[in-house]
């Protein structure tokens, strides 16, 4: 009989994901750069399909590395599903198709390497997202519309992720 390897540090693989949410972040700030100089709008749009931070900043010291990594997971997978729709949403946002994918890719890898984490920490696996399903073909929605969907979306996942990267930090500084 082999010798067992030694436990590999989550402390490597929670860094792993740290990095990927703090990238994620950056890049939705660029996107939402350059939707802004493309359609500067004024004003925030909101849309009810998007996940709620139901825990304030002050709540977020005493976040259980459980209840982080759940809803982490949960709630990225119904943001990608909404970047789905918004790529194929209509002509207003065709020429974003590429950045938009890309979030999504980068939400994807994120979503893999914190379920990688959660099962090396023997957690249990992130619940289906709440509020169900986000239409993956979207009903057909006006330009303006669609970059109203656009804005939402992707201010809602920066304020997420930065929510997100903040609390994995503070549960690396507590490993």
């Amino acid at each position: 009989p082999r010798p067992r390897p030694p436990p590999a540090d989550t402390r490597g693989d929670l860094d792993s994901v740290i990095h990927l949410a703090k990238a994620l972040l950056g890049d939705t700030k660029a996107f939402l750069g350059g939707v802004k100089s493309r359609f500067p709008a004024e004003g925030e749009h909101k849309l009810d399909s998007l996940p709620v931070l139901a825990m304030s900043a002050l709540e977020l010291p005493n976040i259980q590395a459980s209840a982080l990594g759940g809803r982490l997971g949960s709630d990225l997978l119904r943001y990608q599903r909404l970047l789905e729709w918004l790529r194929g949403g209509g002509g207003a946002l065709r020429g974003l198709e590429p950045d938009l994918g890309a979030l999504r890719s980068g939400g994807e890898r994120l979503r893999g390497r914190l379920e990688h984490l959660m099962s090396r920490l023997s957690l249990p696996r992130p619940a289906a997202p709440r509020g169900g399903a986000v239409p993956v073909s979207p009903p057909p929605v006006s330009p303006w519309g669609a970059v109203r969907g656009g804005d939402a979306v992707t201010r809602g996942l920066h304020l997420y992720l930065d929510w997100a990267a903040r609390g994995l930090v503070l549960l690396r500084n507590r490993l």
